[in-house]
């Protein structure tokens, strides 16, 4: 029978690393660059507002340097307003706002968007949804009739939604194997806790296949109000014709009383927490440290940009300077306020290799601690200072440029005065402040503090500093639990009656039998050899694979051989040691290959074995056929629910979790080979998305099969 494959294969492909250049020979005698001129002042365009009967409030800015104009609508629809079960509803429903309205197709808006070079874009951010335009200014009014369209009228087609969903679950598959996405989405949900801030924005790939689309229909209904949203138009336009097409196209917008915020509230801590996600698998640790941040309309929010400046904004930051150029542990550590409607994170975000984990922790609790403790000294002060007012004028060159910045001053509260003296306000922040706001408003002492990395090389280290230290195993890790961890499969969960064990018993019985009985039981190993395609995570198309062969002892040694066009990928276990190689490159697969041998197919081996559960779920289909559906459980809790067609007792289908993930293997083409029944046609979905599909030509049972071949190679 064939195995699982070890198919996380695919989502581990060898990443290209970068070495450093040689850099030239120093000079003995540097030049002195001149002394930075005093900013010059910022002219910012005059704008004009206007607020309809409906609310909706509109700024026009002229710009006539070109023929275009840029349109920019802020929602207040952000993703804080997610259901909380159902975190990705806002984004999805902007995503597919341009996809189909009651009198235009998706392709009909993106026909006439392209006809005349322009843009239209929507998304969705944690406050607020944006759907933006950009045209020449003579297109002006079909701008904003396409715009108009997709925010009043969407239709949320069922295709649409299904291929949203697949795009989506593919680009999840990519996060849930990304160290960063991890420790990021981890960190958010320890420092937030119930707070909505807490879940992924995106959702995770239980939300994403639970969304549907009256989830869309009913945000889109709640949310998508004119007396909660502003509109830019900024460009070659006379503010009398922008208002006029504005009216024209979103005046007949109804409005409805706004909706409030959740309230805000967040877990109390009196230490740090610090939480290890476990990843095997990984050759460097990501490391995030922080605590709940600050609103967008704080107080503080000009002395907090100084601070982040000067503690790890850019390249001259300080974390950067001490961890980066001085120790050499990283390449890159930066500090960051995510500012929002209510108060986001601060954090420190850096990653070094797995050595030098607990290093390079101390080193940032160091450097906050100083600039706690210590005045910055003037020069540094200044330089940081010039270094963020310089960039704002940048912010501000293009149409749409200014349309983001006003839209952003407009939505949390402030005017016109607030862009022309944002400048003079970070100049005017001084040494005295920074480190007030430091002491005040920095808490290193009750910092949370998440690790994704091997924490077998770094524990016992760590464990020295931070006693109270968590650690959860990467497969179990689940982000929309509070607590992170996954819980027990609930298939197997809670007690079973002696006649629903018997039940289920007899199913899988009568499944043994017709796959061959003893022959099947007993079986010993099996090679495999047939042709498949692959989709790698974010691929575009699925990828062809010419030959694949598959080498099998049971119980567990397991090798596999995949013909790539860029090369031979193989991978193998040893019951002892998993591994993958290609290109002469070898890549330990231990943790992985051991977790996943504890699912799948060949649990049907072990029903009789001690510790073994069986339970009966409720029927199912599979592709339209009815189906019978059995849970099996280790010991340990690991889980296979078995999906057995009643008539012909073969299996149609298998699903379990495995590190995270959950995994679907469908089977069908069943032949008798040798007694037992081997299914020529496998398909393998992960997150409900097809990654593997393996159509079999030649199968061996019991053949003679030499085990060096799952010994590790080296390299």
């Amino acid at each position: 029978m064939i195995r699982r494959k070890g198919l996380l294969f695919l989502t581990l492909m060898a990443s290209v690393l970068g070495m450093p250049g040689w850099g030239l020979a120093q000079q003995s005698q540097k030049p002195v660059p001149p002394p930075p001129q005093p900013p010059a002042p910022i002219r910012f365009p005059a704008f004009e507002q206007k607020t309809l009967p409906n609310g909706l409030r509109v700024v026009v800015i002229e710009h006539h340097e070109q023929p275009a104009v840029s349109l920019r609508l802020l929602i207040k629809a952000g993703a804080i307003y997610d259901p909380p079960e159902k975190p990705g509803v806002a984004q999805a429903t902007a995503a597919l706002l341009d996809q189909g309205t009651q009198t235009r197709s998706a392709q009909d808006i993106a026909q006439a968007i392209d006809f005349v070079g322009g843009q239209l874009n929507a998304g969705a951010g944690w406050d607020s949804t944006f759907v933006s335009a950009a045209v020449t200014s003579d297109h002006l009014d079909l701008a904003m009739e396409l715009l108009a369209d997709i925010v009043l009228h969407p239709i949320f087609k069922d295709e649409e939604i299904e291929r949203w969903r697949k795009q989506t679950l593919s680009g999840l598959r990519v996060q849930m194997q990304d160290p960063k996405f991890l420790a990021a989405a981890a960190f958010q949900r320890l420092v937030f806790g119930q707070h909505p801030y807490a879940r992924p924005i995106g959702g995770t790939s239980t939300s994403v296949r639970a969304i549907r689309r009256e989830d869309m229909v009913q945000f889109h209904r709640a949310h998508y109000r004119p007396n909660t949203a502003i509109i830019a138009i900024v460009g070659d336009v006379r503010p009398t014709e922008a208002f006029a097409t504005v009216e024209k196209y979103l005046g007949g917008w109804k409005a409805a009383p706004p909706l409030p915020l959740p309230s805000f509230s967040t877990p109390e801590r009196r230490a740090p927490r610090l939480l290890v996600i476990d990843k095997p698998d990984a050759v460097q640790t990501e490391i995030r440290i922080g605590q709940v941040g600050i609103a967008r309309t704080d107080p503080d929010y000009f002395v907090a940009q100084v601070f982040n400046a000067i503690l790890g904004g850019g390249s001259g930051g300080r974390l950067f300077r001490e961890i980066r150029s001085r120790r050499g542990l990283t390449y890159g550590a930066y500090s960051q306020f995510a500012e929002r409607l209510q108060p986001g994170y601060f954090w420190i975000n850096t990653y070094t290799k797995t050595e030098s984990t607990v290093e390079a922790i101390d080193a940032i609790f160091q450097e906050i601690d100083r600039i706690r403790s210590e005045s910055v000294p003037a020069d540094e002060l200044q330089a940081r200072k010039a270094y963020i007012t310089g960039a704002f004028p940048l912010q501000i060159e293009t149409p749409d440029g200014i349309a983001t910045q006003v839209l952003d001053a407009l939505f949390y509260g402030y005017g016109k005065e607030y862009l022309e003296t944002y400048r003079d306000r970070l100049r005017a922040v001084t040494a005295e402040q920074v480190m007030t706001f430091a002491k005040t408003r920095i808490h290193p002492d009750r910092s949370v503090i998440v690790l994704v990395g091997n924490a077998k090389v770094f524990e016992a280290e760590l464990k020295q500093k931070f006693p109270t230290m968590e650690k959860i195993a990467y497969g179990d890790l689940d982000l929309l639990q509070p607590d992170l961890k996954r819980k027990k499969d609930e298939a197997i969960a809670g007690p079973v009656s002696d006649a629903e064990r018997a039940r289920a018993m007899a199913i899988l019985e009568a499944t043994i039998r017709v796959l061959g009985g003893d022959a099947f039981i007993h079986q010993k190993s099996q090679i495999t050899r047939g042709t498949g395609t692959i989709s790698p995570p974010g691929a575009a198309q699925e990828i062809p694979v010419p030959s694949i062969v598959n080498y099998t002892v049971l119980p567990e040694k397991m090798r596999m051989e995949f013909a790539l066009p860029f090369g031979t990928l193989v991978q193998g276990f040893n019951g002892r040691i998993g591994w993958m190689s290609m290109a002469g490159q070898v890549r330990d697969q231990t943790a992985q290959m051991k977790e996943s041998s504890k699912y799948g197919f060949q649990v049907l081996r072990q029903i009789h074995q001690p510790g073994y559960r069986v339970r009966p779920l409720a029927d199912a289909e599979v592709a339209g056929t009815p189906a019978l559906v059995v849970a099996v459980s280790d010991a340990e809790g690991h889980t296979t629910e078995f999906f057995i067609d009643p008539h012909t007792h073969l299996v149609l289908k298998t699903r379990y979790r495995v590190r995270g993930q959950q995994l679907e293997e469908t089977y069908a083409e069943y032949q008798a080979v040798d007694g037992i029944q081997v299914p020529h046609r496998v398909t393998v979905f992960q997150n409900g998305v097809k990654l593997f599909a393996f159509s079999v030509g030649e199968v061996e049972i019991n053949p003679d099969i030499d085990e060096s071949l799952f010994e590790k190679p080296e390299g």
